[in-house]
């Protein structure tokens, strides 16, 4: 029984999916933004949340480029767009560099996956010309049989780049760039160490009880 009881509390603590994560970058021009994106699969199937955020803030993102390797997609929905209305989902499943006016990574020769060559998603993210957005995030679904790990690149078209230490939004910063990135995979989020401190006082207190029954 108290083995039970122990278990049941311990399947209670959440453990969140792990995401891929990209905050590497290669670019052809001599700076890159400070991104970081992370893509999050959901526990229900062929649903990914999306953020993307530049941190210190030295660029603003104007395309968002996903290759999940050599798979073709269905349907797909957008949900949950942050900031309002500044998301939109481009292209899929195209060997397309476009992303719509003053959008693309012409020379950038990011290495989609072969033999495909495509970009699974295409996303605008907010209107040329500086819209003060630092961070995007959204949700897609229609991914179904996609897991995240499926992800091998990501590219990102951004305007606005600054120069040096300059940050926006008051920085110096007529500048551009275009980049590709790979993931890395941190691993599934486990509960914090207090957490784990609570559960282990709690089999112990279910312990002395049981010894008194």
């Amino acid at each position: 029984m108290l083995k039970k009881l122990f278990l049941t509390a311990l399947l209670a603590v959440p453990i969140t999916s792990q995401s891929a994560t990209f905050n590497t970058w290669t670019t052809n021009e001599g700076g890159t933004g400070n991104y970081i994106l992370t893509v999050t699969e959901q526990a229900t199937d062929g649903i990914f949340d999306f953020n993307l955020t530049v941190n210190p803030w030295n660029a603003e993102a104007l395309g968002l480029f996903i290759d999940f390797g050599n798979n073709d997609l269905g349907a797909t929905t957008l949900s949950n767009v942050t900031p309002s209305g500044q998301v939109s989902l481009f292209a899929t499943d195209t060997s397309s560099d476009n992303c719509g006016s003053g959008c693309n990574l012409n020379g950038l020769f990011a290495p989609v996956s072969s033999p495909d060559g495509e970009w699974e998603l295409v996303f605008r993210l907010g209107s040329q010309g500086f819209n003060n957005i630092q961070t995007f995030s959204f949700t897609v679904g229609g991914l179904a049989g996609l897991n995240d790990t499926d992800i091998t690149l990501a590219a990102i078209r951004s305007q606005q780049l600054c120069s040096g230490t300059d940050t926006l939004p008051t920085g110096s910063c007529g500048g551009s760039d275009k980049s590709y990135g790979t993931p890395t995979f941190p691993g599934p989020t486990v509960p914090e160490p207090g957490i784990l401190g609570l559960i282990g006082i709690s089999a112990l207190a279910l312990r002395k009880f049981a010894k008194k029954q």
